[in-house]
């Protein structure tokens, strides 16, 4: 194993903040699947085997906790939600959300999914001949939408872009004092700070009245903000959730359920326009479907390829690029000794692209995941949604979302790059498109 003090990293420093994906993809081909740093007097394991990611997600993972850098300082939005709390707390939370995920539930997203991207459309249709759209705030828009009417029983369309600019705010300082520990602290008023705190105001602010409205409807609704609300023991008695524990769960599934669906649709779009004759391949299957209505579920096993779609735009846009544990007692790896404390850090981003797991890796090939090649594939040479007991409670219902979505739009338009600058990549908490994605709406001739 290859161990890089401070002084190794100073030349890359400029690259770790502004490309981490790239910097940690360079150091798996020249070093490999286990790389040490050694920084501050921390110890860093950076792990690129399934194997060893299997050590740390599922089989070993009660040795490793999510009190990290990335996850504490996410928690300053999310509060101790599914995505940031851990033991206890997160195995009860985790029992009282799964039934909002259950497969007759995911069989019934197409009553909300539908009339969101119907929306869209209908917004699009107005568009002049040509327009140019920036397509990650699109996908922002109707996932957030999807999320809050699935998830909530509540209509964001009208305040859909005004919550979507509130996340996208918090999460970008959220970023910035990651990739700057020695910016000013969040208490000093500059604009920076000023802006932040008032989108996790506003944030706070549609939390609680989505919970006010519903306690003063007296609405008896079959959602998940009711389970939230409803919550007990599993005797029925006892303490109910805080207010605060409510707000933590709901800003987490709205950030979790609708910026990585969204973030995995725009590259979906980006690698689309790059690859005409996949695109083409797609509305193909796409037009089997009847041309009156939008995209079901019951579509879904005739949609195969526009699944493959998703799943390799998953592969080499992976959302969640960064997972980070740490150990709580010492482990071992690889014959290699991990004390408690270590920081363990994978990457999803570069486990897709392993030469010895995915042949062509940097290519944009969907057949990849057709006709049960998926089935040779590794489990832990693929994890846009984690893995082990932390897999993604909301995997299958992105999975859905995603489908539906691109072979809906794709009924009716096709998406063309408007930009010939490159499109970079920002390692965001999500892989986001540098200043958006730029595309022109070219109408869908049946």
């Amino acid at each position: 194993m290859q161990v890089l003090s401070g002084k190794d990293l100073l030349p890359h420093l400029s690259k770790i903040r502004k490309d981490t994906p790239g910097f940690l993809l360079e150091c798996s081909r020249r070093y490999g699947d286990l790389v040490g740093f050694a920084v501050g007097g921390v110890k860093v394991f950076f792990i690129n085997h399934p194997d060893f990611i299997r050590r740390v997600l599922q089989d070993n993972h009660h040795n490793y906790s999510k009190d990290t850098i990335q996850y504490n300082t996410l928690a300053t939005i999310t509060g101790r939600g599914l995505l940031t709390s851990d033991g206890e707390e997160w195995l009860r939370h985790r029992r009282l959300e799964q039934p909002a995920f259950s497969r007759s539930r995911l069989a019934a997203l197409d009553q909300v999914i539908a009339p969101a991207l119907e929306a869209m459309l209908k917004r699009w249709e107005q568009q002049p001949e040509d327009a140019v759209l920036d397509i990650d705030r699109e996908m922002m828009a109707v996932t957030l939408e999807i999320v809050g009417q699935s998830l909530f029983s509540i209509d964001l369309r009208t305040d859909a872009p005004r919550l979507t600019q509130a996340v996208l705010t918090a999460l970008d300082h959220v970023i910035y004092r990651a990739q700057n520990p020695f910016a000013p602290p969040d208490w000093l008023p500059i604009p920076q700070n000023i802006a932040f705190r008032k989108a996790l105001r506003q944030l706070d602010q549609a939390v609680y009245e989505i919970m006010e409205n519903r306690r003063r409807s007296g609405e008896i609704r079959d959602d998940l903000l009711a389970m939230l609300m409803n919550a007990r023991d599993e005797e029925g008695k006892g303490s109910a959730l805080t207010d605060q524990q409510i707000r933590d769960e709901i800003i987490t599934l709205l950030i979790a359920g609708h910026e990585t669906v969204a973030s995995a649709l725009t590259w979906s779009w980006y690698l689309l326009a790059q690859h005409p004759s996949i695109w083409e391949q797609m509305r193909a299957e796409v037009a089997q479907l009847p041309d009156d209505r939008l995209p079901c579920y019951p579509d879904l096993e005739r949609l195969p390829f526009t699944a493959a779609v998703f799943s390799e735009a998953l592969r080499l846009y992976p959302p969640a690029w960064l997972i980070t544990r740490k150990a709580i007692g010492e482990d071992e790896l690889n014959g290699y000794k991990i004390s408690p404390g270590s920081l363990m850090v994978i990457s999803p981003y570069v486990v897709h692209r392993h030469p010895q797991y995915w042949e062509d890796a940097e290519a944009f090939l969907p057949q990849r995941f057709t006709n049960g090649r998926e089935r040779a594939i590794p489990r832990f040479a693929y994890i846009p949604f984690g893995g082990g007991p932390r897999l993604c409670i909301g995997n299958n219902f992105a999975m859905i979302e995603g489908v539906l979505i691109l072979a809906g739009v794709t009924q009716h338009y096709r998406l063309e790059l408007a930009t010939a600058n490159p499109v970079l990549a920002d390692p965001l908490v999500t892989l986001r498109p540098h200043h958006g994605l730029p595309m022109r709406l070219r109408r869908v001739v049946s």
